[in-house]
């Protein structure tokens, strides 16, 4: 798989000024999101956020977010949750997510579901007779953890302290590219970073002081021993927040007028970038309509 090339810098220069129109403030951000979660929880009489996390900046800003949360005057919330499920994980994965709990002060849950996908997965497959492939059992990997995620929430409910489990898609990623597995890391309570693009979302880390790890390393979902995703979704992350957020805002003659203005390098790889972001979107578009009624 060949590495993503950056973005050409006439479209760089694009998102540049984009980025300056938008004026993301991450300090304002976070004040208002954990005032908002607070009302949330507030308002439904919730006490506890519960957060698979994976060793990704996306679960330690979410993760990072509710223990800010947790302590601002009056917050409701009285345990923030970070659950940790390997299941044949790389090493780093559980490491990070370790980290990433600890650094903000959440509770570690840490449920090691590897034996558990070798057998379910082999029960199954024998009762099918079909044999499953890396991905079907990647998948399954991600499904396994979501009623891991809302059994845990159940207990604290049980034990008289109200759980949600806390959803961690921004809006590129979830919001676009529905690149999340339906029946796993989709099924969720709420969603806190869905309004960011995926580079606010290391913004916010920096401002929440996510461990240097998760900042500084390549977002994977860890399929495969060196996965990225970007290399695995054959554009950059940055890509998507130009498409999404201006070039999909302009009219067909705006459109028009900003293709012309590239250089021939710079279209050449436009073209490539949105033919494979809109493939990605087209594909998975399913995932964002929900349950299809005939």
């Amino acid at each position: 798989m060949s590495p993503v090339i950056a973005l050409h810098e006439d479209l760089q220069k694009r998102l540049e000024e984009y980025r300056s129109t938008r004026g993301f403030s991450p300090v304002k951000w976070i004040e208002h999101k954990c005032a908002a979660l607070n009302e949330y929880m507030a308002s439904h009489g919730l006490k506890v956020c519960v957060t698979s996390v994976s060793g990704g900046i996306d679960s330690a800003v979410v993760l990072a977010l509710c223990s800010r949360a947790m302590r601002m005057p009056n917050s409701p919330i009285v345990r923030n949750v970070g659950i940790c499920q390997p299941i044949c994980s790389s090493a780093w994965a559980l490491a990070r997510g370790r980290e990433n709990i600890q650094s903000c002060g959440a509770l570690e849950v840490i449920v090691d579901q590897t034996e558990l996908h070798k057998q379910l997965s082999r029960i199954v497959e024998t009762a099918v007779g079909i044999d499953g492939q890396n991905f079907a059992r990647g998948q399954l990997r991600s499904y396994m953890r979501t009623p891991v995620a809302y059994y845990v929430a159940q207990l604290y409910s049980q034990e008289g302290n109200a759980a949600i489990v806390m959803g961690t898609g921004n809006m590129d990623e979830d919001g676009y590219l529905a690149y999340f597995c339906k029946a796993g890391d989709g099924v969720v309570d709420v969603q806190l970073i869905s309004d960011l693009h995926k580079s606010e979302v290391f913004l916010v880390a920096q401002e929440l002081g996510v461990p240097a790890n998760t900042l500084q390393a390549s977002p994977s979902a860890d399929l495969w021993e060196g996965q990225t995703d970007e290399e695995e979704l054959g554009f950059p992350y940055d890509f998507v927040e130009l498409y999404t957020g201006w070039c999909l805002q302009l009219s067909d003659e705006e459109r028009q007028s900003f293709l012309h203005s590239l250089s021939s390098d710079a279209r050449q790889q436009y073209e490539k970038y949105k033919d494979a972001c809109e493939n990605t979107h087209r594909r998975n578009a399913h995932k964002l309509r929900g349950p299809i009624n005939l």
